[in-house]
Formats: structure tokens, sequence, C-alpha cells
């Protein structure tokens, strides 16, 4: 792989590094989709990582800080000096994957036949601090960011288990997410704001659905009575499905001096706010 790009990767674990002190692991993964293609994958790691098969049996020891072709073949996925369908990169504590250029905390897995899956295995808060900044970012209003945060967290926890391999996807399918990339500090901050906070309805996790503007009026969902037809405060046209939660007019609510808790309430109706055991 060219320096330069490696120098980026390097770049980017550094400035991703900043905020991780202190904290402590999650009970929760969330796995979410990188990749599924049928062209190889740049990959690395910040320090030295175990390729391991789906039994857990080691293969080879990746060398930290280089970059690797992750290529799909008839006989799996071919890393290094590992060739297997199923293939864990999984780094020591505090180590990063890094896929395509982004950096990743947890284990990525690489699986297929003449074809690359790739997916994380991410601790949900990082995974929401990823979603809060890449969905919204420090533009917005801290309140916002919260409501947005406790969104994204109950999103996945809905969606968790809802497919064999994955949870959900990176990209807008789901809710965007780009590892350790991106991660202000307003994200980062609305998210141990909220840690663990979530929107239940009937003793379940929400379907906390939400886009940029739902202009004038949010879409309701016949069936569902927390997304309901609501006027909305964006002062932008609708952008996106304008189902549940618009963003600019949580931002909207925000500058008039809303709670993240009465945005929720208001875009949710009916809802409850609880909270995950530690």
């Amino acid at each position: 792989m060219a320096a330069r790009r490696w120098l980026a990767f390097i770049g980017s674990l550094l400035l991703s590094a900043l905020g991780r002190g202190g904290e402590e692991a999650w009970a929760v993964t969330v796995r979410v989709q990188l990749a599924d293609t049928a062209t190889p994958l740049v990959v690395g790691v910040s320090l030295p990582a175990q390729l391991t098969d789906g039994r857990g049996k080691v293969l080879a020891e990746l060398p930290p800080l280089r970059g690797f072709w992750a290529r799909p073949s008839p006989r799996g996925v071919q890393l290094h000096k590992a060739v297997s369908p199923v293939l864990f990169i999984e780094p020591p504590e505090g180590g990063l994957v890094a896929v395509n250029g982004r950096w990743y905390s947890g284990k990525v897995l690489l699986m297929g036949y003449n074809r690359l899956l790739a997916i994380n295995y991410v601790h949900l808060e990082e995974y929401v601090a990823s979603v809060v900044e890449a969905e919204m970012g420090s533009r917005f209003l801290p309140e916002a960011l919260k409501a947005q945060a406790v969104a994204a967290r109950t999103y996945v926890l809905y969606h968790r288990n809802s497919r064999r391999w994955f949870d959900v996807y990176s990209d807008t399918r789901s809710q965007v997410y780009r590892g350790l990339s991106q991660r202000s500090a307003a994200a980062l901050e609305a998210t141990r704001a909220t840690r663990g906070v979530v929107l239940v309805y009937g003793g379940k996790f929400v379907n906390a659905m939400y886009s940029a503007s739902a202009g004038s009026q949010t879409v309701g969902v016949d069936g569902i009575p927390y997304l309901r037809s609501l006027p909305d405060f964006s002062p932008y046209p609708k952008l996106g499905h304008g189902i549940g939660m618009s963003q600019w007019g949580a931002q909207e609510l925000a500058r008039q001096g809303w709670s993240y808790r009465q945005i929720l309430a208001y875009y949710y109706p009916g809802v409850r706010l609880a909270r995950l055991p530690e």
C-alpha cells in the first residue's frame, strides 16, 4: 500500500485515541457490515493481531501498521499467511483494525467464497459515538446530539440479531457508521451524557427511525403508535423518508431550549426512556 495512505491511517489512529482513555468495556456488542464485495480490501492493525478461524484456531499473526490485501478466493479469504472461509482479525486490548482507510475498534470478521463480507464487532457505546458524529456532527447543539445518541442506540438494539451474520449496515440502509475516523468531542460528550439510555414502548425497544428533515410534517407509519404524523419544526424541505425524528427539527427545538428528553417525547409520542443495566 502507498506510504502516504498509511501515514493517513496512522494519523487517524492518533486522533481517534483522544478521548478513549478510561473507557470501560460494554457488555453489548454490535455487528456492523462494512463491506460486501467481490474485490479485495486493504486491511491493517495498530498492534500485532491474531488471525483466527471460526473455531478460534490461530492461523497467523498480522504485523502492525502495514497494509495487506484481503482477497476473496474459491478457498475462502486470503490474508497474509492465512486462508479460511471464516477469518477473524482479533487485536489485543487497545488495538484497532483498519479496513479500506478507516480504523475500527473491536474485531473484524472477513468471510465468504469468491466474495468478501467484512463485519465489525464493536461495543455499543463506541458504535453510537461514531453514528452521532456521522449522522449529525458538532454543528448541532448538545441537546439535539443527545437525542440523536438515544435514537441511534435504540435503533441498533431494535435491529440487533435481525440478520444472520450482522445486525446493521454501515450506511444509510441502517445508520451511517465510520468507525473511529470521525468522532468529535461533541459526539463523545452526547454519547457519554446519555450512556445506556434507550427508548421503549410496551417493554420493547422502539424502531427509532429518523431522517434529516420531514419538511412541515413527519410521515406516520400505520400500526406503530409512536411513529405518527406530526408537525415538524425543521426549517428545511423534506430530506429523507420523513419518519420519526427530524434531525433538523431536533436542532430547532434544541435552539428553543428543549431538552433531549422533550425532543424525543415529541417525535416518538407514547414512548418512555429507560436505561440499560450496567
